[in-house]
């Protein structure tokens, strides 16, 4: 007696369980989704997999980067490529660390002294120019988005 008690209450647990997750899924389903996944856009794969578990593709994929010229080319070609690729739109998170992720004290001071202007620039162009999409020119159907956060250090700000 106690083993049929112990497997109706077990049915009964997973029928709630059931209705629970469509319950769920329906709540969710008008919710944008933002993640930091898929290795920053170099593993789409693992994104594609998430897509598929939740039923939407991501409204946005965060990323990080640093204020490295050797950065630059990976960063335009090839991660932001694979992030609007697969339908998402990139924020990137554009780290106070030089190359390799390495803190600069007083980055601040440096940016105020004009040190990072050659790079800034550099990034600023090559961003005006990947938003424009294939056709390089702004404004027309191809023309792609993408998020910035600037400023963004772990650590203390000097």
């Amino acid at each position: 007696m106690k083993q049929i008690f112990r497997f109706l209450n077990q049915i009964l647990l997973l029928f709630v369980f059931i209705l629970s997750i469509k319950t769920v899924n329906a709540a969710d389903n008008s919710k944008l989704i933002a993640i930091h996944y898929g290795n920053q856009g170099w593993n789409m794969d693992q994104v594609a997999n998430l897509s598929l578990w939740l039923g939407k593709q991501p409204a946005v994929i965060v990323l990080f980067t640093d204020w490295c010229n050797n950065s630059l080319n990976s960063l335009f070609y090839t991660q932001l490529m694979h992030i609007w690729n697969s339908k998402s739109i990139p924020m990137i998170t554009w780290q106070l660390t030089e190359c390799n992720g390495i803190s600069q004290p007083g980055i601040i001071k440096l940016v105020n002294n004009n040190t990072f202007d050659t790079y800034i620039n550099q990034f600023g162009d090559r961003l005006k120019k990947w938003l424009a999409g294939n056709d390089g020119i702004y404004g027309t159907s191809d023309d792609r988005r993408a998020y910035l956060r600037l400023g963004m250090k772990l650590d203390r700000i000097e």
